[in-house]
């Protein structure tokens, strides 16, 4: 029997814009070394917003989004245009105001789910995902932080085929990354970036400190 779905609001730490998801409950969680996540959030606390940790903790919520709060107070940003590194196609929504993260679309996600970064933000949803892997720690070295302790997968990088077909052969990483199944309720997460005006390009340095 499947369970029932409960609504959840993401909202920004000031409360200016937000969004309720028809499904609240997060599908996976992975641990992002990434270079492009920490300069993303780093951006955003020198914005005003929320310092981050060492290695980002991410969650991929499904992209079902039934009521928009503040759409005069998001803006999507992308750290690059045409990035041959994947990750730098990634656009993340701000509050223009305190520079929370809404959420993040990247082309992989199929529209079936999004990303969320739920220090960034207050994600009132169902988080009980527990970690799935650790991904892009090619990026991540000691001087940044702790290293890894959890007993999950771990992933360098995707650039080679075994590793990503071994990522993609974790059910609920295959599941979640999937063209969807079921019909949308409300608008998916690159539609409402649509909807807000497009994206602008940061022009940012590859790998440069914020």
């Amino acid at each position: 029997m499947d369970t029932p779905k409960v609504p959840a609001e993401i909202n920004c730490k000031c409360g200016k814009c937000g969004i309720t998801l028809a499904d609240g409950k997060a599908k996976h969680q992975f641990k992002c070394g990434c270079q492009d996540c920490r300069q993303a959030l780093n951006w955003g606390y020198a914005k005003g917003g929320v310092k981050s940790d060492p290695l980002a903790k991410v969650y991929y919520m499904p992209s079902d989004i039934i009521d928009v709060r503040g759409k005069e107070f998001m803006q999507s940003f992308q750290l690059r245009k045409d990035d041959p590194d994947l990750l730098g196609m990634s656009r993340r929504i701000y509050c223009t105001e305190c520079y929370s993260i809404i959420g993040v679309d990247h082309p992989a996600y199929e529209d079936n789910v999004f990303l969320n970064f739920p220090k960034h933000c207050e994600n009132k949803g169902d988080l009980s995902a527990p970690l799935t892997a650790y991904v892009m720690m090619i990026d991540y070295t000691e001087e940044i932080g702790p290293m890894p302790t959890e007993d999950v997968p771990l992933f360098t990088t995707l650039r080679f085929q075994q590793e990503e077909d071994r990522l993609f052969g974790i059910p609920v990483v295959a599941e979640s990354f999937s063209p969807r199944e079921v019909p949308l309720e409300g608008i998916t997460f690159s539609t409402l970036i649509n909807e807000i005006g497009g994206t602008e390009i940061l022009d940012l340095e590859e790998g440069a400190a914020i």
